[in-house]
C-alpha cells in the first residue's frame, strides 16, 4: 500500500482501491486531490489489475467539488480549465480500461464524485447515500455531464437530474439505471468487490471485447 496522501491505493488479489482520502472534508474534490486521484489512476500497472473499485475514507464518498471553489465568482477564471483538464484525463483512463471498474459510495456522492460514477461500469449505493449532480445550483455548467448522464437514464430524466440539482434517492437511482445495487450502508465496498471480482473472474479477452462492444464513446 501507498503512503497514504489525499488519495490512498491498495491492489488486493488483483482489484485495485482507488479511495478518495480527505476524510474531515467528506473527501470534497481540491485541485491536488483531483491532481493525484489522475495520478493514482494512471500509475496503476494494467497487467497487475483486473478490477478497479473507487471509494472514500470517512462519512461520504465524496461531497462533490471542495464549496471554495464552486462559490467562487471567479470559478471560470481561476478553476475550470484545470479541473476540465484534469477530469477529462481521469474520465478517458476510466472508460478506456479493459477491465471492469465501479464506484462504491456510502453516505454521498455529489457532483464530481457522481461524475465519477458515470465514467465507470457500475455503481453500488448505500441504501442511505445521497445521490446528487448540484452544480446548476452554484451557476456552473457542466455540460460535459451530459452526454453520459443521457445514454444512462435518458433524455428527459437527464434534463430533470442536470437543470434541477436535486438529490436522487437511492431506490431511484436504481430504477433510472444509475445505480447496480443498493445496500446497506456497510456493505457497499464488500458488494462492489463482489461484483467486479466476480467479472474479473471471467477471461479477460471476453470482458475486454465485451466492454468494447456496449460502450459509445462521446
Amino acid at each position: 500500500m501507498t503512503t497514504p496522501g489525499l488519495v490512498a491505493v491498495d491492489r488486493s488479489d488483483g482489484i485495485a482501491t482507488v479511495r478518495l482520502n480527505r476524510p474531515d472534508k467528506r473527501n470534497a474534490v481540491t485541485l491536488e486531490l483531483l491532481s493525484e486521484l489522475r495520478d493514482a489512476l494512471v500509475e496503476l500497472p494494467e497487467e497487475a489489475v483486473d478490477g478497479l473499485l473507487i471509494a472514500g475514507n470517512g462519512p461520504a464518498t465524496c461531497a462533490g467539488m471542495d464549496r471554495v471553489i464552486v462559490a467562487d465568482e471567479e470559478y471560470d477564471e481561476k478553476y475550470a480549465d484545470e479541473i476540465n483538464d484534469l477530469n477529462d484525463e481521469i474520465y478517458g483512463f476510466l472508460t478506456s480500461r479493459p477491465y471492469p471498474t465501479a464506484v462504491a459510495a456510502h453516505g454521498a456522492l455529489v457532483g464530481i464524485g457522481f461524475i465519477l460514477s458515470l465514467h465507470c461500469d457500475f455503481l453500488v449505493l448505500g441504501e442511505e447515500t445521497t445521490l446528487s449532480l448540484p452544480e446548476v445550483q452554484f451557476g456552473i455548467a457542466a455540460t460535459h455531464t451530459i452526454a453520459p448522464l443521457e445514454r444512462i437514464v435518458g433524455t428527459r430524466a437527464a434534463k430533470e437530474i442536470a437543470l434541477t440539482g436535486d438529490a436522487i434517492d437511492p431506490d431511484r437511482a436504481r430504477e433510472l439505471g444509475l445505480a447496480n445495487r443498493v445496500v446497506a450502508e456497510d456493505d457497499v465496498e464488500d458488494a462492489a468487490r463482489e461484483l467486479v471480482g466476480g467479472i474479473a473472474e471471467h477471461e479477460s479477452a471476453v470482458v475486454r471485447e465485451l466492454k468494447s462492444a456496449t460502450y459509445v464513446p462521446e
